[in-house]
């Protein structure tokens, strides 16, 4: 089977919203945050960060009190730096994280890992979790296979694009998440200052030194809705 790994993608130069990997959340950064949710999954075997340079100073603190290991690479071409984490530690599944996303859910790192071994994907995700909650399990040797065709900047930015661009290359697996948790409307990401200030809200009305559950997130965006 092999081992999986979480890769968390991550730089402090962000252009919307700069430095946003430090900004604090009740009490931690959102880099902190992501690390400890991150940590709750079961099935992975461990977590790398990949990074670039000028960050590592200003993270490696963190990574280190969470037992994550670092990669520096390329500030553009994020395929080359997962490349070189793959390459590094020879991890066989990667799991895709982003530092934009400090309400990743948990369970479903551990049911992603489950269907993409169930069905011997080269790519699974569950799409209709909401916006900045999910994450996407690629096959390593998927990922050095798009990493030596993909020519355009956006596909080695985005590690996934050239794979979904050419799916007829790949087994694509998309599953479907339970009914509770398949809201593809709700945007949970962090990319500018106002998504910065609805997450500060969340935290500070439910965040109580434990990881959030994405449910009671739903329930309580849905009542401040209403």
């Amino acid at each position: 089977m092999g081992n999986t790994y979480i890769i968390l993608q991550v730089r402090l130069s962000s252009t919307r919203l700069h430095r946003k990997l430090l900004l604090p959340l009740n009490g931690k950064s959102i880099f902190e945050h992501i690390l400890q949710r991150l940590s709750g999954a079961k099935l992975p075997d461990g977590i790398i960060v990949a990074t670039t340079e000028d960050t590592v100073p200003f993270i490696k603190p963190t990574a280190v009190e969470y037992g994550a290991r670092i990669v520096v690479g390329s500030e553009e071409d994020v395929l080359a730096r997962y490349v070189s984490a793959v390459e590094t530690y020879n991890v066989d599944t990667v799991i895709r994280a982003t530092g934009d996303n400090p309400l990743v859910c948990i369970e479903y790192i551990d049911k992603t890992v489950l269907l993409h071994r169930k069905r011997a994907a080269d790519l699974t995700t569950f799409p209709g979790l909401p916006y900045g909650t999910g994450i996407e399990l690629i096959k390593s040797a998927a990922l050095l296979y798009a990493h030596a065709r993909a020519a355009d900047p956006q596909e080695r930015e985005h590690i996934t694009r050239y794979m979904y661009n050419h799916e007829t290359e790949f087994r694509i697996i998309r599953g479907r998440p339970d009914a509770l948790l398949h809201r593809p409307e709700i945007q949970l990401t962090v990319d500018t200052h106002a998504d910065y200030e609805k997450m500060k809200r969340i935290y500070r009305a439910l965040y109580t030194g434990r990881p959030i559950l994405v449910r009671d997130v739903i329930a309580y965006l849905d009542l401040c809705d209403e």
